[in-house]
């Protein structure tokens, strides 16, 4: 008996809703007053798609001009980062070369091996 109390239950359920869901239904379909609400409805869901993709094109130009900003701001900072590197690199060439220089002036007389 306690699995027929569920299973009545669950008919009963699906019963009054198919009735309310066929009901709404043939209001929207059947009367003239449902025609009209559903052309309402219709309309006021477009009004919301077009203010969502009026939104969201603003977003992405916004999005896209802060992406340009930030570019900017990085490839700035990156080209100086460059050039502090390399002036850093040619100033340790430069020792370099004068430090090759001082030595070979010093073992300039030094006999060669034979």
């Amino acid at each position: 008996m306690s699995e027929e109390q569920p299973r009545d239950l669950r008919f009963w359920i699906g019963f009054f809703v198919g009735g309310f869901l066929g009901a709404i239904v043939l209001f929207f379909m059947g009367t003239k007053e449902g025609k009209k609400t559903g052309k309402l409805l219709e309309d006021k869901g477009q009004d919301v798609l077009d203010d969502i993709r009026n939104r969201l094109t603003n977003v992405v130009k916004e999005g896209k001009q802060q992406i340009e900003e930030k570019k900017e701001v990085v490839v700035k900072s990156a080209t100086e980062s460059i050039d502090t590197a390399l002036a850093h690199i040619e100033e340790l060439q430069e020792r370099g070369r004068q430090t090759t220089a001082t030595l070979r002036k010093q073992f300039k007389n030094l006999p060669k091996k034979t």
